[in-house]
């Protein structure tokens, strides 16, 4: 059945060699001995994986694409901006970033977007 079968966030990439060393150097994923020709596979958490694809259009998505669970998002946003990733600073209505972090009643949020544009979030629930 589908329901039990491994899923993967897919994005698309118009240079695959500037996504993977955004991806291993940045983020700091590793990609996996399961990457095919014109993708990229990277082995994350609990089983899951992102896969990025070689596409010759550019992404149109405004939202959202891949969201990294976090059990302690400022160690994580402090990581990440250590090896250079550059965060999106937001306001929205009365709730504002602080050092990169969005605070709302669901959790807190950091957002970054990757070479391609595709905008990722690491997340930690309220």
């Amino acid at each position: 059945m589908v329901a039990k079968n491994k899923v993967s966030a897919v994005l698309c990439s118009t240079d695959l060699d500037r996504s993977r060393e955004f991806y291993e150097g940045k983020v700091g994923l590793r990609l996996s001995p399961a990457t095919i020709v014109n993708h990229l596979v990277f082995d994350c958490g609990d089983g899951t994986s992102l896969l990025i694809y070689g596409r010759a259009a550019p992404n149109l998505a405004d939202h959202t694409q891949v969201r990294f669970w976090s059990t302690d998002i400022a160690a994580d946003v402090r990581e990440l901006a250590g090896r250079g990733v550059v965060f999106d600073e937001l306001e929205i209505g009365e709730m504002k970033t602080v050092d990169h972090i969005l605070t709302s009643p669901s959790g807190r949020s950091a957002w970054f977007k990757d070479p391609d544009g595709n905008t990722l979030a690491v997340f930690q629930p309220a």
